[in-house]
């Protein structure tokens, strides 16, 4: 008789605690994408994976044209187009390539818009995607990888998308040389 209790008493406690994680409620419904840069939204634009492209020669020195990296989507039933973009560290930003963003469509800018999978040959997608370049000119300051810059980019149905824009990550390893001097 004791040990049928004990075998009872087991199985609740065991099938009391596995439903601990079977509700609703997850505990990463909350988090962000593992992406560095900025995301924010204004209606039905949303701009993903802002960042300043990172410096070569370890950070952007004052007087530097610093190119801008980030994806801009547009779910809305209309076009919308990227009117301007200023920021406090930059009298003067210049934009070069498209700047209407149609309707279900994305904006790539300062990259290259992704291929879909299985495809070798994404020409028959030309028209699904524009590219633009946005280059911060002649920056008042040093900016150095850990540093956030604020950017506003003003859409003309969105209206104003306020970012904070970190420094990229660099694209490959570490250097010999980094590594030997600690950083």
């Amino acid at each position: 008789m004791k040990l049928g209790f004990a075998t009872v008493a087991l199985a609740a406690a065991l099938a009391g605690t596995a439903g601990c994680g079977a509700g609703q409620i997850t505990q990463t419904d909350t988090q962000l994408p593992a992406v560095n840069g900025d995301i924010a939204e204004a209606g039905a634009v949303r701009v993903n994976n802002a960042v300043l492209a990172y410096p070569e020669p370890g950070y952007w020195a004052e007087g530097s044209d610093v190119p801008l990296r980030m994806a801009i989507a547009n779910t809305a039933p209309r076009g919308d187009e990227l009117e301007q973009v200023s920021s406090p560290v930059s009298a003067s930003v210049k934009v070069e390539g498209d700047t209407v963003i149609p309707s279900q469509r994305a904006l790539y800018v300062g990259m290259e818009a992704p291929k879909p999978a299985g495809e070798a040959d994404a020409a028959a997608d030309a028209g699904d995607v524009g590219t633009a370049t946005v280059t911060l000119e002649k920056i008042n300051k040093n900016l150095f990888p850990g540093m956030v810059v604020e950017v506003t980019l003003t859409f003309r149905e969105a209206g104003p998308v306020k970012l904070r824009v970190p420094i990229a990550a660099p694209d490959g390893a570490r250097t010999e040389e980094a590594a030997a001097a600690g950083h």
